[in-house]
């Protein structure tokens, strides 16, 4: 569900039926484009997640969702995982 509207984001009422939980708070979401670049250009390269993730001091937690931007953005060429044929 997108959530933003064309002037302010909407704000989310706590309610006895419905408690939000706030995800991702404890990671930082913001990469310097030319930060996001290079590690899309290690992970499509062969370096591993865990790697990158050392290499830049960040948590692989960040790294993972960086490269999933990057993959929303098609700049990823190499897999995530694969799957085998039959499997779901």
């Amino acid at each position: 569900m997108n959530t933003m509207h064309a002037y302010r984001a909407p704000l989310l009422k706590q309610t006895r039926r419905r408690d939000y939980v706030f995800v991702l708070e404890d990671l930082e979401l913001a990469f310097p484009k030319d930060q996001l670049e290079s590690i899309t250009i290690a992970w499509n390269n062969g370096m591993e997640l865990e790697n990158i993730a050392e290499k830049y001091k960040r948590a692989p937690e960040e790294i993972f969702l960086a490269l999933f931007h990057q993959a929303m953005e098609n700049k990823v060429t190499r897999a995530f995982a694969y799957r085998k044929k039959g499997m779901i």
